[in-house]
C-alpha cells in the first residue's frame, strides 16, 4: 500500500482547520496544530512533507515559526506554504525571507491550493530522490577506491610473479580489464560528485584544443586499436581557449571514447575545430549507428543508457559529466545525429572563456 504525504496544517482558527481538513482529506496524511509552538513540537516527530503554516496567531506568529522550523535539521527538506489572509506584497516577501517556498492568500481557492499542494510535493519527491543520487555517488566515490587500487596492486604482483602459463595470463588481464573499468568509474564518479558539490578549483589557463586533442588521442590510442578504429585530427595550426586544461582534456577523452565504442571495426572518428569572433568549439564525429531520437533529449543526463535490459557497458556518467564540465566554463555540450549516419558531439567555448563557480 502506497504511503500517503504527510502534511501538518498549522492555524488558530477551528473553522480553518476544518476547512483544510475536508480539502486534504482522504489524499493525505494531514495533521494539524493550532499554534506555532505545537506545530514545531509536532513537526519533529511527524517530519511532514508540507507544511501550511498560517501567520496571524497568538504567541509565535507564521513568520517566527516558519523560521524555527527552517532552522530544524530534521526538516530539511520539508516544504511550506503560508496561507494568509495578510495580501500586501511587502508581507509576502517577509514570509520568503523567513523560509516559506510559497504563499496562499485567504480565502483561497480550494482548486488552487490543492494544485500547490500537489506541485509541492512532487518537487519534494524529486529533490529527494536527486539527494539520494548524489549521496549514493559519494558513499561509492569513497568506499571502492581505496579496495580497487589494491586489487590491481595484487594482480600487478601475480602477472611479475613468473612462470605463468597462457591460461593464467589471460585470466589476469581479464580481471585487470575489469578493475580498470570498476577504477573508472569510481573516477567519474567523484568528479562529477566534486562538480555539484562546487569542490573544483577555479583554474583559467590559456589552453591549445588541438594540442589537447593530440593528448587525448594518445589517453585512447590502445581503446581505439582494439576496436580497430582510427582517430583523424584536423590539421592546422593552435586553437586558442581559456580554461582548466586536466577538465577540458578529460571531457575530449570522454567524446573520444564515446566514439569509438559505438563506430564499427574499421571506422574513423574524425575530430574538427571551429574559431571565430563568438568563441571556439572542437567537434568528434563518429560513424556509429547513431542516437535515438527519444534518447536524445535525456543524452546527458546521469545513468542514462539506450537500453537497460541489455546494456553491457559504459555507466552513463561520462556524457553527463562533460556537460557539467563546458557549463562551469561558460560552454556548451550538444549532438547531433540521424539513425545511420553516426553523431557528432561539439564542446563550445566562448571567446575569453572562464571557469564559474559551480551551481
Amino acid at each position: 500500500m502506497a504511503i500517503s504525504p504527510r502534511i501538518l496544517g498549522v492555524d488558530d482558527n477551528p473553522r480553518n482547520l476544518a476547512i483544510l481538513t475536508k480539502a486534504l482529506r482522504p489524499d493525505f496524511d494531514l495533521v494539524t496544530a493550532a499554534s506555532g509552538q505545537e506545530a514545531i513540537e509536532k513537526a519533529m516527530g511527524l517530519r511532514p512533507d508540507l507544511i501550511l503554516l498560517d501567520i496571524m496567531m497568538p504567541g509565535i506568529d507564521g513568520y517566527e515559526t516558519c523560521r524555527r522550523l527552517r532552522a530544524l535539521p530534521e526538516l530539511t527538506g520539508t516544504k511550506i506554504i503560508m496561507v494568509s489572509a495578510k495580501a500586501m506584497t511587502s508581507e509576502r516577501l517577509e514570509g520568503y525571507a523567513a523560509g516559506a517556498d510559497d504563499y496562499v492568500v485567504k480565502p483561497f481557492d480550494q482548486d488552487e491550493l490543492m494544485a500547490k499542494v500537489r506541485v509541492y510535493l512532487r518537487l519534494k519527491s524529486v529533490e529527494e530522490v536527486d539527494r539520494l543520487k548524489s549521496d549514493l555517488l559519494k558513499l561509492l566515490s569513497h568506499e571502492t577506491g581505496t579496495p580497487l587500487t589494491g586489487i590491481m596492486g595484487a594482480l600487478n604482483l601475480l602477472r611479475d610473479t613468473p612462470p605463468l602459463s597462457e591460461e593464467q595470463e589471460e585470466l589476469v588481464g581479464v580481471a585487470e580489464s575489469s578493475v580498470g573499468r570498476l577504477l573508472a568509474l569510481v573516477e567519474r564518479v567523484c568528479l562529477i560528485t566534486q562538480l555539484k558539490a562546487g569542490a573544483l578549483p577555479d583554474i583559467q589557463e590559456p589552453v591549445d584544443l588541438r594540442a589537447l586533442a593530440s593528448a587525448a588521442v594518445e589517453d585512447t590510442r590502445e581503446s581505439a586499436a582494439q576496436a580497430g578504429v582510427t582517430i583523424a585530427i584536423a590539421p592546422g595550426a593552435p586553437v586558442a581557449a581559456v580554461g582548466d586544461p586536466k577538465l577540458l582534456i578529460w571531457v575530449i577523452d570522454a567524446l573520444l571514447d564515446n566514439a569509438i565504442r559505438v563506430s564499427p571495426r574499421n571506422g574513423v572518428v574524425s575530430v574538427g575545430f571551429d574559431a571565430n569572433d563568438s568563441g571556439t568549439s572542437l567537434s568528434v564525429s563518429d560513424q556509429g549507428p547513431g542516437v535515438e531520437p527519444a534518447l536524445l533529449a535525456r543524452l546527458f543526463d546521469e545513468f542514462v543508457v539506450a537500453d537497460i535490459e541489455h546494456h553491457k557497458k559504459g555507466s552513463g556518467l561520462s556524457l553527463a559529466t562533460a556537460r557539467r564540465i563546458m557549463e562551469q566554463h561558460h560552454g556548451t555540450l550538444s549532438v547531433d545525429s540521424s539513425i545511420g549516419q553516426g553523431a557528432r558531439f561539439r564542446m563550445g567555448l566562448p571567446a575569453g572563456a572562464s571557469l564559474r563557480a559551480a551551481a
